[in-house]
């Protein structure tokens, strides 16, 4: 049924004053609950976790050494191989890293923290498969600049027997740490060595139930 305005402006003029404080609530609030739903939720902790930028032509790599870029991620150490699509095959996307170049490399990023709040790392791991050693070794380490330093590292090794570029054999990673800084260094390093090392793809970090970082210590 359709109430004629005036009705409702008598209406409304009529009712009691906590009532009319109630409906002026009411409105003030309708919009900026609105505001708030239209709001994005956070975006990727880690970026570029696919290693998909920059774009590297199919069947290729190009080698990146100590202070080239990979999207945010930075070489600090040898050098390392990001290939393009079909070189090998991917975790995710078209491409990925191999944490060896000519040399055991090492990468890393900032990732924004807060104070507090427990982290789940993800990665997925690989190995070259051209080249021994058979067993790829390396790890994955965050570290915070805060009294002590606290440090975690998770440590990986993968054994190619068997694999090839089109059967990689991607295995799933993770570890957690808790945050005491506002922000965090997140590094992949290889400790292979002979130019065929462990290979990474889609990174990610994402923030977990604080319960799970119960028995993580600084």
């Amino acid at each position: 049924m359709t109430v004629p305005l005036r009705r409702i402006s008598r209406l409304t003029s009529a009712l009691p004053p906590v009532c009319a404080v109630a409906l002026s609530i009411a409105a003030a609030v309708a919009p900026a609950a609105q505001a708030r739903a239209a709001v994005p939720g956070p975006g990727p902790l880690a970026i570029n976790g696919g290693f998909e930028t920059p774009s590297i032509p199919a069947n290729a790599f190009i080698r990146y050494g100590v202070g080239s870029s990979i999207g945010p991620w930075r070489v600090t150490q040898g050098n390392v191989d990001l290939t393009g699509a079909n070189f090998w095959q991917a975790a995710d996307g078209r491409q990925s890293l191999d944490l060896e170049g000519s040399d055991s490399g090492t990468i890393e990023q900032p990732v924004s923290t807060r104070i507090g709040g427990c982290y789940t790392v993800a990665f997925a791991l690989a190995g070259n498969p051209d080249g021994g050693p058979t067993v790829k070794r390396g790890y994955a380490r965050v570290s915070q600049r805060t009294l002590g330093h606290p440090t975690v590292q998770k440590n990986f090794i993968f054994n190619t027997t068997g694999k090839t570029r089109a059967n990689m054999g991607y295995v799933s990673q993770r570890f957690r740490f808790r945050a005491f800084a506002p922000s965090a260094t997140l590094t992949f390093a290889s400790t292979t060595g002979g130019g065929y090392g462990p290979v990474v793809d889609a990174v990610t970090v994402t923030l977990s139930n604080p319960i799970e970082c119960r028995l993580v210590r600084p």
